[in-house]
């Protein structure tokens, strides 16, 4: 009579397996529609200014932009505001401010 295995020793047989590494993230990024950069009115432009000078290092934000071909929304700690180059680092995401769409502090 064959070895008895015990049950989860038998179950990990069917568990599934990615032959293909990062083809699952490949189709989902393919699927995405390429929209283009919207400018923003004065109007837009002061109100987003106002709310960027409330923008602290170490304090959680999201921000709406633009990442090339879709905008999107990055939320998390804010480690950097770059005033030379015109940057903002939300985690470890570098956003330009003229890619930012809307942001907005976490309290």
């Amino acid at each position: 009579m064959p070895e008895q295995r015990p049950r989860a020793d038998r179950a990990q047989q069917f568990m599934p397996f990615a032959a293909l590494r990062g083809y699952y993230d490949l189709i989902r990024e393919r699927e995405r529609t390429v929209e283009p950069k919207r400018e923003l009115t004065d109007e837009e432009a002061l109100e987003l200014s106002q709310r960027f000078a409330q923008v602290e290092r170490r304090t959680m934000a999201r921000v709406v932009h633009y990442d090339g071909e879709a905008y999107v929304t990055t939320r998390g700690l804010v480690s950097d505001i770059d005033l030379a180059a015109r940057t903002v680092t939300v985690v470890r995401t570098r956003i330009a401010f003229d890619d930012i769409a809307d942001i907005e502090v976490d309290a």
